[in-house]
């Protein structure tokens, strides 16, 4: 489904955070304009017409002024002094145990939050809830709730509200049946009710909201409400068609800088672990728990370009990539909704020409680059991964380690095309000719080892790659 028509976007957002008004100047002409932000200074007004613009407070009449400051007292930053348990009720959640939440250590947050383990390495950190009843938080249904981190720092909270993924009339559906007019009609009026209530909610508490554009980034031109309480940052966004959303950040966000292509070889290359018995394996690629949705391909996607230092969340991949009504997403149109962004970190997205086998798997992995892999994840072929995976794990010595497949076992692995899947390839074993396969199914399904014999008989021949 194409993007969001950046227009009716706008107009929602108009019609549920920020309200137009009467402006009057000094000599007592008027204009019609919403309030956007103010200083103690100036005030920023957008018009219908869409220009934003800024007036002096000195040129405004005093009802005006008084207006303005009005907003400026009522969304200005937590001081010394204010609760933090403000934020917290406001929310609906323990996230706080102090006025900032960027210097606590992300496992206490997640105790907090009752967010179980998502995946952890030495650099990333996750943890993720699909609640099985919604949460009700800010007036809304949240159907997800994350906490990420990075070198051990928290960089986002994020709550999902109405979404294609996990919507619960879409859950599990066939994306051949595609919903009807009525399932289409309900998803859009709770897309709408979601956003208006988190809106009204937050306004009520923080004030009037700033409008937000993102400028270069997955989709540059995606609107959103800003709202500040002290160091930390509120963002509501609404994707018409596809989702509604909060995001908690750090108010000032520290620059990032693009690593040069020597440098990501290097920084690749030192990633990669060879252990006893001759595994090769990439072990730092943060997990990401797509849960009870068909959202591989995004989530997929989402682990490998954070791995290669590029921001990425699933819901926006899958928004940007027209995924399909509770999961389905093609690669040619994620990696073209990609293309450009990715370029812009100075990588691009690359389909390898793979000739499946440890060979051929080893080159990219040798490099430090995993591979992402097209499949048909059929019960049969996940039985016998986590059959191999265990056997292996409780071998005593690695090096006498030797999986065994009996003639039966490999004639009952054949493809499926209602089992499309996506994973990524994280390493391989020359000596015992087997690779390691990673899908985004949580913790446990982080490392598992399959003979590639077996595996290439599930493939699609679909396989991509970072390349610079």
């Amino acid at each position: 489904m194409p993007r969001p028509a950046i227009g009716a976007a706008l107009a929602l957002l108009l019609a549920t955070g920020v309200h137009a008004r009467i402006w009057t100047d000094t000599q007592g002409r008027t204009l019609e304009a919403d309030y956007v932000s103010a200083t103690p200074a100036e005030v920023t007004l957008h018009r219908a017409d869409g220009r934003t613009f800024s007036l002096q407070l000195a040129l405004i009449s005093p009802v005006d002024r008084e207006f303005v400051a009005r907003q400026l007292a009522s969304a200005g930053p937590a001081r010394p002094g204010h609760d933090f348990n403000e934020l917290n009720t406001l929310l609906g959640l323990q996230l706080l145990a102090d006025d900032t939440l960027w210097d606590d250590e992300p496992a206490t947050v997640a105790r907090r939050l009752n967010l179980p383990l998502e995946g952890k390495t030495d650099r990333f950190e996750g943890y993720r809830a699909y609640p099985r009843k919604p949460l009700v938080l800010l007036g809304a249904d949240a159907h997800m709730v994350s906490l990420q981190a990075a070198e051990g720092r928290i960089t986002t909270l994020t709550v999902q509200f109405a979404n294609r993924g996990d919507y619960p009339a879409f859950q599990n559906r066939d994306s051949a049946l595609p919903p009807s007019k009525a399932e289409l009609k309900e998803f859009e009026q709770a897309l709408k009710a979601d956003f208006n209530a988190l809106t009204t909610t937050v306004t009520a508490k923080l004030g009037e909201p700033k409008r937000e554009v993102a400028v270069g980034g997955l989709d540059a031109g995606r609107h959103s409400l800003r709202w500040e309480w002290g160091p930390h940052a509120l963002l509501a966004s609404y994707d018409e068609e596809q989702m509604v959303s909060l995001k908690i950040i750090p108010a000032e966000r520290a620059a990032t800088t693009r690593l040069g292509d020597d440098q990501v070889r290097r920084l690749f290359k030192e990633r990669i672990a060879r252990r006893l018995g001759g595994d090769v394996i990439l072990d730092q690629i943060p997990m990401v728990n797509q849960g009870p949705k068909g959202y591989c391909v995004p989530a997929t996607f989402e682990r490998y370009l954070r791995y290669a230092g590029i921001p990425a969340d699933m819901y926006e991949l899958a928004a940007a990539a027209g995924t399909d009504f509770g999961g389905g997403t093609s690669f040619l149109a994620m990696t073209r909704s990609l293309d450009r962004y990715v370029r812009r970190q100075g990588r691009r997205l690359e389909k390898a020409p793979l000739k499946f086998g440890v060979p051929g798997i080893a080159k990219y992995i040798d490099e430090g680059r995993p591979i992402i892999w097209g499949l048909y994840s059929t019960p049969e072929f996940n039985a016998l991964a986590d059959a191999n995976t265990d056997a292996r794990r409780q071998t005593a010595d690695p090096a006498k380690w030797k999986p065994t497949l009996s003639p039966a076992e490999l004639a009952a692995i054949t493809p499926d095309p209602r089992t499309g899947h996506a994973c990524l390839i994280i390493g391989y074993n020359r000596t015992t000719g087997e690779i390691a396969v990673s899908d985004s199914w949580g913790p446990r399904f982080q490392e598992r080892w399959v003979p590639a014999a077996t595996a290439q008989k599930i493939t699609q021949d679909e396989y991509w790659v970072i390349a610079w």
